[in-house]
Formats: structure tokens, C-alpha cells, sequence
């Protein structure tokens, strides 16, 4: 089904890009990761933008104390306290337009992000044996700890479902992608992407060895979810600032 999406929204776009009169290439960086794009003209006031982003070059951010169950899904025997790498895990493509109000550079932005809901990167270090040698079961999937590490991700769907994100987007920046009279040309935008709800999943392997994204259960590991879900309740949007470098190609 994102397959089917992701080229229905190629195919959709290609006589746009294809009738172009005024096109250029862009690369930019920001909240939204490391981005390159495709901005073409649709008349004098309005422009399209289709990308690609990847968080990069963000450094990692360590919470320490996480207390988690002796025993996945058992509470009742103790818990003990492990640390919790985050960093940032954004991986998707972008569709916008930019709409100018007048001739200068000023312009409203509005469109979408597409693509994983990875918002969010994790890594549990640390974690008692019975992480590696029992797992968290869900839904036949289990989920196991490697030598004490387990690989988690805080999702962010948006208007999407499970691990495919749809997040609205608007904003408002300064500078023109596509100008006739410069070869080159610089943009600044400030904005806001709808996340939804954030929850917590980890890779799991199924009875015949698929693996597949699942969602970690609220009882799976204490009140880890339940604490989590208290601090990613206020990350309705996420601040979207970055700064573009663009070429006009013709």
C-alpha cells in the first residue's frame, strides 16, 4: 500500500515536472534532516517542491535511570533502571507548495511529509538477561534484546497508520527556488509538521523468521510506553526550520 502511494504520487506529478518552463535542484538541511529537492514553477506565484530528507548529523541525547521490569511483561518481580539513546530518525519524502503572495521572495508554504513514521531512533543498553533470552511477545511477534541492547523507535504517523507517516505541513518562509533571472538561489523556511499520537515499536521476528515493525504494548515493559506517551502527548507538531541552496537547472 506506501509503494502504491509513493508512485501514484510520482505518476501524478511527472506532467507538472514535465511541462515545466523553469526548474532547479535543491539541497538544504534542518529539523526535517538533510533534504534534496525539485522545485518548478507553476506560473508566477506558486512553485512545487518534491524531496527527499534523512536525519543526519544530529547528535545523540542519553536519558539515563529508565527503570524497566526485571521481567518483560511482569512488573510484580522488581524492576531495574537502564539508559536510553535517542537521537533523531527521520526518513521521508516531502511534497509542498510554495505560494507567493506578491513578486518579492516572501511566500506560505503547505503540503506534506510522507514516508516512515520514525521520528525518533532509541537504543536500551543494559537490559536484564530475560530481554535476550525471553523477548516481549507481541501478537506472535517476539521481540528480543541483543547482549542487553534493544533497538527501539518512537513512531509518528500524522494522518497515517502504523509505520507509514502522513503529516501535514504549513508554513512560511523567505526566497524563490526557481528565479529566470539568477542561476542560483537561497530559501529559508519555518514551519510546523502534524505528528498524532507517538507510540514506542521495535523489530520483531515471527514463528517462520519474517520480521516486521511492531508495536510495543503499554503492560510490555512496565510503564516505560505509559511514560513516554506522558512526554509525546505535547509533541503534537514538530517545528520544521530549514534553509535551502538551490541551481536552477533551465
Amino acid at each position: 500500500m506506501r509503494s502504491f502511494l509513493l508512485a501514484l504520487a510520482c505518476i501524478a506529478l511527472f506532467p507538472v515536472f514535465a511541462a515545466a518552463q523553469h526548474m532547479s535542484i535543491g539541497a538544504g538541511y534542518g529539523t526535517d534532516g538533510m533534504t534534496v529537492e525539485l522545485n518548478t514553477s507553476i506560473g508566477q506565484y506558486v512553485s512545487l517542491r518534491a524531496g527527499y530528507g534523512k536525519a543526519a548529523g544530529i547528535p545523540s541525547y542519553t536519558i539515563q535511570h529508565i527503570s524497566v521490569p526485571l521481567h518483560p511483561g511482569n512488573a510484580d518481580w522488581g524492576s531495574v533502571e537502564v539508559p536510553l539513546q535517542m537521537r533523531l530518525g527521520v526518513n521521508e519524502g516531502h511534497l509542498l507548495l510554495n505560494i507567493h503572495p506578491g513578486q518579492g521572495p516572501f511566500h506560505f508554504t503547505v503540503g506534506g511529509y510522507l514516508g516512515n513514521a520514525c521520528l525518533i531512533n532509541g537504543e536500551f543498553s543494559y537490559l536484564p538477561s530475560d530481554y535476550d533470552a525471553i523477548g516481549i511477545d507481541v501478537d506472535g511477534y517476539l521481540v528480543k534484546a541483543k547482549n542487553g541492547v534493544l533497538k527501539a523507535a518512537i513512531y509518528a504517523p500524522g494522518f497515517g497508520k502504523g509505520a507509514f507517516a502522513v503529516k501535514p505541513y504549513v508554513g512560511i518562509g523567505f526566497g524563490r527556488a526557481v528565479r529566470a533571472d539568477r542561476r542560483m538561489s537561497f530559501s529559508i523556511d519555518i514551519g510546523a509538521q502534524y505528528l498524532g499520537k507517538s507510540t514506542l515499536w521495535a523489530l520483531g521476528e515471527g514463528l517462520t523468521g519474517k520480521t516486521k515493525m511492531v508495536q510495543i504494548p503499554s503492560d510490555a515493559m512496565g510503564n516505560l510506553t505509559d511514560k513516554i506517551s506522558s512526554y509525546t502527548r505535547y509533541l503534537v507538531v514538530w517545528p520544521t526550520i530549514n534553509a535551502h541552496f538551490y541551481v536552477r537547472l533551465f
